[in-house]
């Protein structure tokens, strides 16, 4: 007889919803309405039983985290103890789990998705900034070490809004993965 696989447990993964990214313009735009979003998503997270982790960017100081980019432009950001790095103003973090990375996959260099199996999780929702980079890259990654991931799409937000809509796209038709509205969202969130 083989054994039934258990359908696990879905986790919400909060991608860097901290000042430095909302200091573009085009962002700082969208910080009320998204952290609402987000803040709705966490809320429903809790009374689902889910996990909720808190993805930040952080470098250092002496440039060893810093990406290619960061290097041929001599300018880091997020450091510890900034106030780029905090989570911006009137996040929710009640129960949630911090995470730090150092590039835009949640992934990349950290325990992610040995924290994801330990608790089971094996569906993700992910919510944040921003769309086009970071979202999409921890998608991409999640999708590698096969968790199934649903992008909640009026949670996420982007300066770059067309390439926002082409990642979406792809991760939709490429990587099977769900981009839902709020309600659909909220709803996968509380089981």
């Amino acid at each position: 007889m083989t054994p039934q696989r258990t359908e696990g447990r879905t986790a919400l993964l909060v991608i860097d919803m901290q000042n430095s990214y909302f200091d573009f313009p085009e962002l700082e735009e969208q910080r009320e309405s998204v952290t609402a979003k987000v803040n709705e998503l966490i809320a429903a997270a809790r009374e689902g039983g889910c996990p909720i982790l808190l993805i930040r960017t952080q470098h250092e100081r002496d440039r060893s985290t810093w990406t290619v980019n960061m290097h041929d432009d001599g300018q880091g950001f997020a450091y510890p103890g900034t106030e780029q790095s905090q989570y911006v103003a009137g996040l929710d973090t009640e129960g949630g789990v911090g995470l730090v990375k150092t590039r835009d996959s949640a992934f990349f260099d950290t325990d992610l998705a040995a924290r994801l199996r330990n608790l089971d999780a094996n569906r993700l929702v992910l919510c944040g900034i921003s769309t086009h980079s970071c979202v999409a890259q921890t998608a991409i990654d999640a999708f590698a070490h096969n968790f199934r991931v649903a992008v909640a799409r009026d949670a996420v937000a982007s300066e770059n809004a067309d390439l926002s809509q082409a990642l979406l796209a792809f991760l939709e038709d490429e990587m099977r993965q769900d981009i839902l509205h709020q309600s659909d969202s909220v709803a996968r969130l509380r089981g």
